[in-house]
């Protein structure tokens, strides 16, 4: 049988396994009475059985000896490579030190383990890893190598185990992290890491038809802990290697366990700035984050996974593609997590003072010196213009021409950073709120770019004309742009796509002539009318074809509000009208538009006067609510 055959049937059978042995896992949980309640620290609303990482476990390791016996894809050599002591293969590394951080957990879920006792438990477990010859061999220097290793298998560990806060959360995330493995293992020609790896994803697979939200039964830290040692030591396990730069051995198991990292990370960071212990729980996950803002569970659970799946995609990109453009991508990934980041920090301490929690005198000075010395937003674009020359010369020349190119890249680079620094300072570009950032902010910003761009020409000229291209320029300038006003912009981004996925508040349609609508919405998205979440915009002056304006859903044509209605679930409408029209003229008909609102809803109906302020009108008829807001232009 071949290899693509085997590796699929591998995954189906640990699929299937699972799938029949959770509920038993269930019931015996319930049984046992290893059920999580309630708590104001967690996030589930109803008890829950534990205990989901023994199906988990037994299903991938039945299946692991399955194959070992028929499908012949368990190596019986050492590995070639080997710096571990332990006369195993790293397969063996593998299944050992995964089965002893399950036990581990195990222990943990019955009788409730102190932090260092787990810490000793998953030591042990990390250096089962360390002794089969899996790690991260970057220095030569065993000790300095062998401390880092047991640093980032342990730190993985306990990612994923405080990434396991919502229903299928850590499983899905661990799941796309296996299925990119798998492929980069198949890829280097490493037939048995690519079935122990399917293997796993199959069973998760299982497993989550039973964690998807509702979750019936949830995988406890036997879980938790088994899956992040496990995927810990896969993502550094040794393999022929289609990319064997630095950057790809460091950065593709950061991209494919990105999302664990990055949760981590933030949690560690809000909770030092709010002067509570890391160590501490609570609901300030990202994950917990992104519902405080009003989306589903449901969605926010599809957003990380996609995010899991697009970095995985980029470290795969990065095990296989050729090392200028791995650089470059690797290079995007971290401006984008950075900013994904630095985003959902800011939701955090922006919930907190919803709450009137006062944030920590740390938080308050680090705002005061962000405020006068920008050095974050100034690192940033550090990175966004050496990415955006590195980029120019990746189009500018052609791989044979790249290399002998890369030497004047190397020595201007210095030149091209300071200039624009300097300028983007000196016109004072960094004095404003992303959250507001907009047209204006953007042409002031291309006149800087497009100054620094004639003052770096102009010296380079001076200091070397050798090696200067005036195509690479012309094109830093145009990357340089995009890459940083997209940077710019990118938190207006997060935050519009917040509160078009939002849940809160009341589901509007608003009615309008088609050139007031960006009006109508701004005023709504700037918390105007918080009661308020627009869902549909209708014209009826517009084509009958419905299409989109904003991300939101248009109709157009006679019965524009009719279909407007039947297709969502809005519960309140919005006329917008220009001050000095009569009624019905500005909502693109004369005809009552209350009339086509289907009778059977109970639906309140708002004014938008365009060009005097907000006012409350009061009770329509028993069906429909009348409320007048105005708002200035």
């Amino acid at each position: 049988m071949n290899i693509p055959w085997s590796l699929a049937m591998v995954a189906a059978a640990a699929l299937a396994l699972t799938a029949l042995l959770t509920p038993l896992v269930r019931g015996a949980a319930i049984a046992a009475g290893k059920v999580s309640g309630v708590r104001k620290d967690r996030w589930h609303r109803r008890p829950t059985p534990t205990l989901g990482g023994v199906a988990l476990f037994l299903g991938f390791g039945l299946v692991l000896v399955a194959s070992s016996t028929f499908l012949d894809l368990v190596p019986t050599l050492l590995h070639e490579t080997r710096r571990g002591i332990l006369p195993w293969s790293v397969w063996e590394g593998l299944v050992a030190a995964g089965t002893l951080a399950f036990l581990v957990g195990l222990v943990d879920d019955f009788v409730h383990l102190g932090p260092v006792a787990k810490l000793v438990g998953q030591v042990a477990a990390a250096s089962l890893l360390l002794m089969s010859g899996i790690g991260l061999w970057l220095s030569g220097i065993y000790v300095v190598d062998a401390f880092l290793s047991l640093l980032w298998f342990v730190g993985i560990t306990n990612a994923l185990n405080l990434l396991d806060n919502m229903d299928g959360l850590a499983g899905g995330v661990a799941l796309m992290a296996c299925l990119f493995l798998g492929t980069i293992f198949l890829l280097e020609g490493s037939p048995e890491l690519a079935a122990l790896t399917l293997a796993l994803a199959g069973s998760l697979l299982g497993f989550l038809l039973f964690n998807y939200p509702p979750a019936r039964i949830f995988m406890g830290d036997s879980g938790s802990l088994f899956l992040g040692m496990t995927l810990s030591g896969l993502a550094l396990s040794p393999g022929a290697g289609l990319s064997r730069s630095l950057l790809a051995v460091v950065a593709v198991p950061v991209l494919i366990l990105v999302v664990p990292i990055l949760d981590t990370s933030l949690v560690t960071m809000s909770r030092v700035l709010e002067g509570r212990s890391p160590a501490e729980g609570g609901r300030d996950h990202s994950s917990h984050r992104l519902v405080s803002l009003g989306m589903s569970e449901e969605r926010v659970l599809w957003i990380l996974w996609s995010l899991a799946a697009l970095a995985g995609a980029v470290g795969l990109a990065l095990r296989t593609a050729e090392r200028t453009w791995a650089l470059m991508g690797g290079g995007l990934m971290v401006v984008a997590l950075v900013l994904v980041g630095g985003y959902l920090l800011h939701v955090r301490f922006r919930h907190l003072e919803k709450e009137n929690v006062s944030a920590t005198a740390l938080y308050q000075r680090l705002v005061r010196l962000h405020a006068r010395f920008p050095v974050l937003l100034m690192g940033l674009d550090v990175l966004l213009v050496g990415l955006a020359y590195y980029g120019a010369y990746l189009i500018r020349w052609t791989p044979p021409q790249l290399a002998a190119e890369l030497e004047y890249f190397r020595q201007s680079l210095p030149v091209i950073l300071a200039l624009k620094l300097l300028v983007y300072g000196m016109v004072e570009v960094y004095g404003v709120d992303l959250r507001r950032f907009g047209l204006s902010e953007t042409l002031h910003f291309l006149r800087a770019n497009f100054f620094a761009s004639v003052t770096i020409a102009a010296s380079l000229f001076m200091l070397q004309r050798t090696g200067l291209s005036r195509g690479v320029l012309v094109i830093d300038f145009l990357l340089s742009s995009i890459l940083v006003l997209g940077a710019r912009f990118s938190f207006r981004i997060m935050e519009g796509w917040a509160r078009r996925w939002s849940r809160e508040g009341v589901p509007a349609v608003i009615l309008g002539a088609l050139d007031d609508m960006d009006l109508a919405l701004g005023e709504m998205e700037r918390g105007r009318w918080p009661g308020l979440r627009p869902v549909a915009l209708a014209d009826r002056r517009v084509s009958a074809r419905k299409g989109r304006l904003r991300g939101y859903a248009l109709f157009g044509g006679r019965d524009a509000l009719e279909r407007a209605f039947r297709e969502t679930e809005a519960g309140a409408l919005v006329l917008v009208e220009r001050e000095g029209e009569q009624r019905g003229e500005g909502t693109g008909g004369g005809e009552e538009p209350l009339l086509e609102i289907p009778a059977h809803r109970p639906v309140e109906v708002y004014a938008l006067r365009l060009g005097i302020t907000l006012s409350r009108q009061g009770e329509d008829d028993g069906r429909h609510h009348g409320r007048e807001g105005r708002a200035t232009d």
